[in-house]
């Protein structure tokens, strides 16, 4: 008998080695920052800190015209938008740079974990049964709120970060709950996926409605 190769491949290898490969690389990282010079992760072991302002644009709303400038021992670009750089970053502006890469590493880590999951579970119980279905719902849910809680949180730390290189402006961490980019695509996959996971359930449910009258 011919031997069923798993439906779930090329997808299993890819994704176990690409969480393997993270893991690696997010562990070097951070023993690398510790202990060598030019090494950094997340942010961690950078010894200088840039942030974008992208809320301000050149023209008659540039910084030059507003009295924004950068703060001591800070220095601004200026191209399409202000660039604030610091050598010296203070400990709470190390750790608003690493808040400003942390939530969508995070974010991405998580998705890749509970699609390992997801298709673990299915290679064990199968693929039309509860279980997938409701993994396979949780995918869904933290595509679609994970993506976003994501991006509020980097716009909030990265705005924290532009108040604390700046002097003038009216950006604060607050300003980064209103400011911040719609994750359009992870927010219509989440949807995609919730509605798919619900079709699965719904199929399941069906399934063994048929089981049990036979």
């Amino acid at each position: 008998m011919a031997r069923v190769r798993n439906p779930l491949e090329p997808m299993s290898s890819a994704v176990t080695m690409i969480v393997t490969l993270i893991a690696v690389v997010t562990v070097l990282g951070v023993f690398g920052s510790m202990f060598v010079d030019g090494v950094s992760v997340l942010g961690i072991g950078d010894t200088t800190v840039c942030v974008t302002d992208t809320t301000m644009t050149e023209g008659s709303d540039a910084p030059s015209h507003m009295g924004v400038k950068a703060a001591p021992g800070a220095s601004m670009g200026l191209d399409a938008s202000p660039r604030y750089c610091t050598d010296a970053p203070s400990t709470v502006q190390g750790l608003l740079n690493t808040a400003t890469q942390v939530p969508s590493f995070a974010f991405t880590v998580g998705a890749l974990l509970l699609v390992l999951r997801l298709i673990r579970g299915a290679e064990g119980d199968g693929l039309y049964t509860a279980g997938t279905a409701r993994r396979l719902r949780r995918v869904g849910w933290w595509l679609l709120a994970g993506s976003v809680l994501a991006a509020i949180a980097e716009s909030v730390g990265e705005k924290a970060l532009i108040h604390s290189l700046s002097r003038g402006g009216d950006v604060s961490a607050l300003s980064g709950l209103i400011s911040w980019d719609a994750p359009y695509m992870a927010i219509l996959t989440g949807l995609g996926v919730l509605s798919f996971a619900r079709i699965m359930r719904v199929g399941v449910a069906m399934r063994e409605d048929l089981d049990g009258t036979v």
